[in-house]
């Protein structure tokens, strides 16, 4: 990842560390929740995150995608995560293990071609939502 997307990640973990869950805006969830994607794609951990994080979850990471400006990223895992979710359905039980697989190899792809836009759109996200000082008064 670059420098500059992990100090923004490390920024919003450390944040989420000290004051909890319920203090990060909707803004801090999306840098938060699209650095995970980009940091799983890079690790290759890309399929386990797919197998484990609930559909719900996926979309709000590609909802994030969309919120940071990068909307081709975003609909790329909501197509993964369409297939995940037939995957899940009762009798499908035998396919999921290649769908995870086959939709996270994709997915891997895709986002690599995209990574630098993702990267810098993030990182612009992150500068025009930054948390103003209060002035004292």
């Amino acid at each position: 990842m670059s420098d500059a997307v992990d100090l923004v990640s490390n920024a919003v973990r450390s944040r989420l560390l000290r004051d909890g869950a319920d203090a990060l805006r909707e803004t801090e969830w999306h840098l938060l929740r699209v650095s995970h994607l980009l940091n799983a794609a890079e690790r290759g951990t890309l399929p386990r995150l797919l197998a484990d994080t609930p559909i719900a979850e996926l979309l709000d990471v590609a909802d994030g995608l969309d919120a940071i400006g990068s909307p081709n990223a975003g609909q790329r895992l909501r197509t993964a995560t369409e297939h995940l979710a037939v995957a899940n359905d009762p009798g499908n039980g035998l396919i999921r293990a290649d769908t995870v697989a086959n939709s996270a190899q994709l997915l891997a792809e895709q986002l690599a071609a995209m990574r630098g836009e993702i990267e810098r759109r993030l990182v612009e996200y992150a500068v025009r939502h930054r948390e103003r000082p209060v002035a004292a008064g």
